[in-house]
């Protein structure tokens, strides 16, 4: 066979290789599409959170003191999500239930997405 002859077609060693290459570009780049989706629904679903807990905290400092730590979940939630609000009484002795620190948890499902904290003072 002369030189011309064996260049005219590839060989199943060269067929191979370049499915190998290709392949592992594939994958490669389908990892990369399947991080940036998930990343992109994590950080949705944190911004859903922050605006949840940002408003109710909002809520909470636009209502008078309540002296029985009891504040309610006014802000609409989408399908999912959960608020909870946690008022314990940090007051100083000398100043008896006069400051609250509250806790606005997130949740989606049964897992916590974010918890914010603030105080509320009697004044």
């Amino acid at each position: 066979m002369s030189a011309t002859g064996r260049q005219r077609g590839s060989s199943l060693i060269e067929v191979i290789v370049a499915l190998a290459i290709f392949g592992t570009i594939a994958v490669v780049f389908l990892l990369a599409i399947s991080t940036g989706l998930f990343t992109a629904g994590k950080i949705d679903e944190r911004a859903v959170a922050q605006n949840l807990a940002r408003n109710q905290i909002e809520d909470i400092r636009s209502q008078p003191y309540s002296y029985d730590n009891l504040y309610p979940v006014t802000s609409s939630f989408p399908t999912g999500y959960t608020v909870i609000i946690n008022v314990a009484d940090v007051s100083p002795v000398e100043y008896a239930n006069s400051l609250q620190k509250v806790v606005v948890s997130v949740y989606r499902g049964e897992r916590a997405v974010l918890k914010l904290e603030t105080y509320k003072a009697d004044r």
